[in-house]
């Protein structure tokens, strides 16, 4: 690829040396970042830890096996400065692990017995710094316009390390760096942080509490706070600070084992209704891959495929902006192919089938039920699932006169525990029926999907243009508002304009034309306005694939450049 520079094989065969783009030349395919200096750091006195090196070198191993490296945008490795720290860190935390670099392996393991679930090795502070690094200068060269999105396969882990130390094999919070770094130095007011890890991000969470700039939106094993981190910080009714209340949203899973329908689920029922009204400039992930099927420490069945789809479902916010940055993930296997198949949807190709029928287990919908429950006083786009009185309608409103609903009377502890959240006028039960309608009615049928299910045929698919679409079409605005978010184009008459969660002109262009049909720049689904679904139907196939050759300049699955 003439806009991407390859990195020189190091001895191993995986790319030992840091890899280098053209800072200057924006590139059209998605970053990717990997350094083989942040294997240095590994736990001496336990060779079967299992936060080791290999967990980023067999990811890097896959994606080079399959091709996948050679079609991105190869970016290089820095360490983060001690200023970039410092917006989210402690300076005596800094100090403290600086100090790492010239102690012993026995001072080493003495100093690691002051920390939760920590090794330290005298290398761990570069590895660190590279890290952190590492997410910052994929998320500027995004927000630069330089690529399109990113992936960094990096170590060690970030978000458990709060402010002043750290902990669960997290040193610094390199993704909550990277949202502080995006805010401070790139006027970026609205950022999506999605922490699908399988632990609770209970650092993230904490760095930005009181902060509305950041929706924080994490998917965890809770078990009624006993899994790690064992907090009911992580519960549902955690919402955010006072000046930042619903911008918070932990999606906390107890019960049974959860797997792509639940996941799934829950994008569809309130991460995407939430996210779209937010409306991000910036999608921020941190990947842990532990929820991924067989791994040793969360035990909970995400497929590659289950991957794709949540990482195909968010590149439909902030114009496709996103980085994603690998956090925990113990299985080697399943941490390779899920990282394969993550990278494989940011190049655009097709995405893999789910199985038939999907639908999430009865604890999962009283999980996403508590959520909802606890959330719908704080966002408009849930109001589908149950009614509102006139407290939470005078939040909506901003009315200075708002009041928390009298249930936020009970102890936070006890609330979460139970799982007793409370606080819309509907009740948790009539919500609670309203939602599981909403999943058995979606599922109807042997090859539906319980959430967003495309028709397979429109009676609108007449009105569809015979002209091409422009070869430039990924590159153009809306044409009232010239918004660069969430353009889509009309399949009748070739005019571009912005989503209903942006300033709403294609939802006006096309009740006032009478013109249904339109695709996505952004995700590239098509959408009828008449029959108020998505499309898929082969007789689209022309301007998907002219969009996607638009964005990515290669037809899907391709992997050759025209």
């Amino acid at each position: 690829m003439e806009d991407c520079l390859q990195g020189s094989e190091g001895s191993s065969g995986l790319g030992d040396r840091p890899f280098a783009s053209k800072a200057h030349e924006p590139c059209s395919k998605p970053g990717l970042l990997y350094d083989a200096r942040m294997r240095e750091h590994e736990n001496e006195g336990n060779p079967s830890h299992p936060e080791s090196p290999d967990r980023i070198s067999r990811i890097w191993s896959l994606l080079r096996e399959r091709g996948l490296v050679e079609r991105c945008c190869l970016v290089e490795a820095r360490e983060a400065t001690k200023e970039e720290i410092l917006k989210i860190h402690s300076e005596e935390h800094y100090v403290t692990m600086e100090t790492t670099r010239e102690k012993s392996t026995e001072e080493l393991r003495e100093m690691a017995r002051d920390y939760n679930s920590v090794y330290l090795h005298k290398l761990i502070f570069p590895c660190a710094l590279l890290a952190a690094g590492s997410v910052i200068e994929m998320t500027e060269k995004v927000l630069q316009g330089k690529l399109p999105s990113g992936v960094t396969v990096v170590r060690p882990p970030g978000h458990h390390a709060v402010t002043e130390k750290c902990m669960g094999f997290c040193i610094f919070n390199s993704v909550a760096i990277a949202a502080k770094v995006a805010i401070d130095n790139h006027n970026i007011s609205r950022i999506l942080i999605v922490d699908w890890d399988v632990h609770h991000g209970n650092a993230t969470q904490e760095q930005f509490y009181d902060d509305k700039r950041v929706l924080y939106f994490s998917l965890h094993r809770y078990d009624n706070a006993m899994f790690y981190p064992k907090s009911t910080a992580a519960g549902p009714t955690h919402m955010g600070g006072v000046s930042a209340k619903g911008y918070n949203v932990n999606m906390a899973w107890s019960g049974k084992m959860m797997g792509d329908p639940e996941y799934l689920a829950a994008f569809h029922h309130l991460l995407l209704p939430i996210a779209s009204e937010f409306n991000p400039e910036l999608v921020l992930v941190s990947c842990g891959l532990d929820a991924a099927k067989d791994d040793p420490l969360g035990r909970y069945h995400v497929s590659p495929v289950g991957y794709a789809h949540m990482t195909h479902l968010l590149r439909g916010l902030a114009g496709g902006k996103m980085v994603v940055a690998h956090e925990g993930g113990y299985n080697l296997k399943s941490i390779s192919e899920s990282m394969a198949a993550i990278v494989s949807v940011l190049l655009g190709d097709p995405l893999p089938c789910l199985p038939d029928k999907m639908v999430p287990n009865d604890d999962a919908v009283d999980c996403i039920r508590a959520v909802v429950s606890a959330q719908i006083p704080y966002w408009k786009s849930l109001r589908i699932f149950g009614s509102v009185g006139a407290k939470e309608m005078q939040y909506f409103d901003n009315s200075p006169d708002f009041e928390e609903p009298e249930s936020h009377d009970q102890t936070q502890e006890s609330r979460d525990r139970s799982g007793d959240v409370g606080g819309a006028s509907g009740g948790n039960e009539d919500i609670g029926d309203s939602l599981l309608s909403n999943l058995r009615e979606m599922a109807i049928g042997e090859t539906m999907m319980f959430a967003v299910t495309p028709k397979s045929d429109c009676e609108h698919l007449t009105t569809l243009s015979p002209k091409p679409l422009p070869p430039d079409i990924a590159s153009h605005r809306c044409e009232e508002c010239n918004e660069e978010r969430e353009p889509w184009v009309c399949l009748q008459c070739h005019h571009v304009y912005c989503g209903r969660y942006v300033n709403g002109h294609m939802l006006g262009h096309s009740g006032g034309s009478a013109h249904p049909l339109a695709i996505s720049l952004a995700d590239i689904s098509v959408w009828c306005f008449l029959c108020d679904s998505y499309i898929h139907h082969p007789s689209l196939t022309p301007a998907k694939s002219s969009v996607h050759l638009s964005k990515f300049g290669e037809h899907p699955s391709s992997g050759q450049q025209h």
